[in-house]
Order: C-alpha cells, then sequence, then structure tokens
C-alpha cells in the first residue's frame, strides 16, 4: 500500500478523535401508606453496562478509513493501559510497524518510522486545529466503551425509554451528547453534536463478544460530518486481551526529527 494511503489513514485518529462490571445497582427510597402506617420502599435503578479494565490489547486489528470518497483498510494493535496510555500502531506490511499514534494523559505523539519523522503536541492542538475541545480522557472512554466523563446526570437514574432500548442525554461546555444503550443496558452509540453549527461526531459499537468473563464491543465504527465534509474510521478488533501485563516497547526519538504535523500527514 502507498504512504499516502496510510497517511490518510493517520488523518481519522486524529479529529475522530477487565471485568464487565454492572454500575453498582442504586436504589431510590420512597414512601407509600399502607392502613395509615407509612413504609419506605426502595427502587432499583437500571444497571449500567460498561467495561471495567486496567489493560486492554487487540494483536489484530483492520482499520478502515473512510474519507474523501475514498476507503482504505490496513492491519493494526491497539493497546490501551487506562489512565496512561492509548497506542495504536499501524503495520500494512507483513506486521511491520510503519506509523504509531500514542496518546497519553499530556500528549499526542504521531511517528513515523518510515522517514524517522515525529510529531508531538499537546490537546489544545486539536481546539486549535479542529475547532473542538477534548482530552485523553475523551479518547479513553471511545475507546472503550464508555460515556465521556464530562456531562450532567446519571444515566442510571435518567435513561429515558425507547422501543430498540434506552436513552440518556446530557450536555457539556457548548456539545450534546445523546447516549444509546441496548435493552440490556450497554452502550451502543455516543452521539455528539454543537448546535451553534451542523457539526456532528458519533462512534457506534458492534458484535459485542464475550471474552471470559468480560463483554466488549469488537466493532467500533467513529463517524464525524461537517457541512460537505464527512469521514468514518471503524477498527474491527481481533485477539482482544483483558487485564493482562503488557509490554509497551518504547521508540527513541533521539534518532528522528521532530517536523510540523503537515509533514507526516497530508493535509
Amino acid at each position: 500500500m502507498k504512504n499516502i494511503s496510510i497517511k490518510y489513514l493517520l488523518i481519522g485518529l486524529l479529529p475522530l478523535m477487565g471485568i464487565v462490571a454492572c454500575s453498582s445497582t442504586k436504589k431510590m427510597a420512597g414512601t407509600s401508606t399502607i392502613n395509615g402506617i407509612q413504609t419506605t420502599t426502595s427502587v432499583q435503578q437500571p444497571a449500567i453496562q460498561l467495561p471495567q479494565f486496567t489493560s486492554m490489547t487487540a494483536g489484530k486489528c483492520k482499520l478502515t478509513l473512510s474519507f474523501h470518497e475514498k476507503t482504505f483498510t490496513v492491519s493494526s494493535s491497539v493497546k490501551i493501559i487506562t489512565d496512561s496510555l492509548i497506542q495504536i500502531s499501524i503495520m500494512p506490511l507483513l506486521g511491520i510497524e510503519m506509523y504509531r499514534a500514542e496518546f497519553r494523559p499530556d500528549s499526542v505523539t504521531i511517528i513515523d518510522k518510515n522517514n524517522h519523522n515525529y510529531f508531538v503536541t499537546d490537546y489544545k492542538f486539536f481546539k486549535q486545529r479542529f475547532g473542538v475541545s477534548i482530552s485523553f480522557s475523551d479518547v479513553q472512554a471511545l475507546l472503550s466503551n464508555h460515556t465521556l466523563p464530562s456531562g450532567s446526570g446519571d444515566p442510571s437514574v435518567d435513561l429515558q425509554k425507547k422501543e430498540s432500548g434506552y436513552e440518556w442525554m446530557t450536555s457539556f461546555q457548548e456539545l450534546q451528547a445523546d447516549y444509546l444503550f441496548s435493552k440490556d443496558y450497554r452502550l451502543m452509540k455516543t452521539t455528539l453534536s454543537q448546535p451553534s453549527s451542523d457539526a456532528q461526531f458519533s462512534c457506534s459499537y458492534d458484535n459485542f463478544t464475550a471474552f471470559e468473563s468480560i463483554t466488549f464491543p469488537t466493532v467500533c465504527s467513529v463517524a464525524a460530518s461537517m457541512k460537505q465534509n464527512q469521514a468514518e474510521l471503524t477498527f474491527a478488533f481481533d485477539k482482544i486481551a483483558f487485564n493482562a501485563p503488557l509490554h509497551v516497547n518504547s521508540i527513541n526519538l533521539n534518532s528522528y526529527s521532530r517536523v510540523g504535523l503537515e509533514q507526516i500527514l497530508p493535509f
């Protein structure tokens, strides 16, 4: 595959950017009067199914990007160390890593191993370049089948019944967040919109599979649209392992050149 195709895949990584435990069942107290005697009752709230893990690795992953009416697919791998690191490696040829994206709590690094270049920035870059404020926690939530950490309200209390499952809507900063849950309370789709524009961002989850005691979606599709521009990035995970010790080999960047993003990505 030509390098330009690989670079288009990396475009999607930037702006589109355990034990399955039920959220603890919550009880709300209520009162009723029977034969003149007031009694207290409790009402169980739904148990939202959000995966809980300390690490995840998908040794095999197909990464597909649809962008400007073109579609590219390459082999990749994904590693997550909760609250510490998200590493996405692109390996289009014989399992050889050519590009790497590393998300850490305070920085984002894109590495072009083929040309010995790298780009590093903080999360303010996304607001300055793409007009959207995101953090490491947001990226981690999307790839981990979680609701975003921001927002007001509690999904286990504020769920609205729908024909296909449940819906929870909340807002934060200038964004409106709409979450759709299945009938068994698994997060199926996150949609973010900005009322002041027609920009919309969504992340859909499919093919939930049991991995021992963890159930996780093996397909994660991220889509973004604004005016006439649309892009979709899909992760098809395979060979997923949770809570196992992860070896993350570091790259010595001393022999690499720090460059601008435009020297790695074609935009």
